[in-house]
């Protein structure tokens, strides 16, 4: 709880509402994590959307809840998708990475490789990370990679993400759930010294944190009808959202 003194906070920073295809809302998203995990920090990152960061970040400062909230999203750009954190405004979808990362840091926010070369999402893969991380421009970069994601598609990629992050990049390590259901919050965490937003913030620039991957505990069962309106959102209405988005985004240039 807030005021205890622990050596390392834990962060669950990629976590996504039904307000594009997750199967919470962000009400019960919070109670959660309140009630139902010792988790210190979070980041509601919706898929192209920030609507749920601000309700999450409005709700957060009414109810004044143990833990601290951050604002994000997880951008679709042409090259995979681009987890961004500690934004106050959202990122336009379907530009270059390149474009995406610059636009982020323009406004304070920090870039994180989500489930990288997954082959089971949109990921940015390994030729692109390598034009990032190696190709020696100091204005374009990426604060962390996440190394620990509880989904499937990060799963897959898991092994060869670490040893060639290890080897290789040496960036900071993240770890998140990428909970699109309440009984996966917290299942993958990043650690770091502290317990606040900016002491992440912080250890994430430093580079001090480290992913952590919880194998026991309660976990709650997926219900069939959290499954069906998630499958729903996921295949149906946030594929039309996002067609949308990229016509709207299409005729603007034409």
């Amino acid at each position: 709880m807030r005021g205890e003194i622990r050596e390392y906070g834990k962060a669950d920073i990629h976590l996504h509402t039904s307000m594009t295809d997750g199967s919470a809302s962000v009400e019960q998203l919070l109670e959660y994590v309140e009630h139902e995990s010792d988790l210190n920090v979070i980041a509601i990152t919706d898929h192209d959307d920030m609507r749920a960061a601000y309700l999450a970040r409005e709700l957060a400062a009414k109810r004044n809840y143990r833990f601290d909230v951050i604002m994000g999203m997880e951008i679709t750009t042409l090259n995979g998708h681009l987890l961004a954190i500690f934004l106050e405004k959202p990122v336009p979808s379907f530009r270059s990475i390149y474009k995406t990362i610059e636009a982020v840091h323009s406004q304070g926010g920090l870039c994180i490789a989500p489930h990288p070369m997954s082959w089971l999402t949109l990921s940015i893969g390994q030729s692109t990370l390598n034009r990032i991380v190696l190709g020696g421009d100091s204005s374009l970069y990426l604060d962390a990679i996440e190394t620990a994601n509880s989904t499937l598609a990060g799963k897959v990629s898991r092994k060869r993400v670490n040893l060639i992050n290890k080897g290789v990049y040496h960036l900071p390590e993240t770890g998140s759930s990428d909970a699109h259901f309440l009984s996966s919050v917290g299942r993958c965490y990043t650690l770091f010294p502290g317990e606040s937003a900016q002491d992440l913030r912080r250890s994430l620039l430093e580079k001090t944190t480290a992913a952590g991957v919880t194998l026991n505990g309660p976990r709650r069962g997926v219900k069939p009808g959290e499954v069906l309106r998630h499958l729903t959102r996921a295949l149906l209405m946030h594929p039309g959202r996002l067609a949308g988005i990229a016509l709207a985004r299409f005729l603007r240039f034409m």
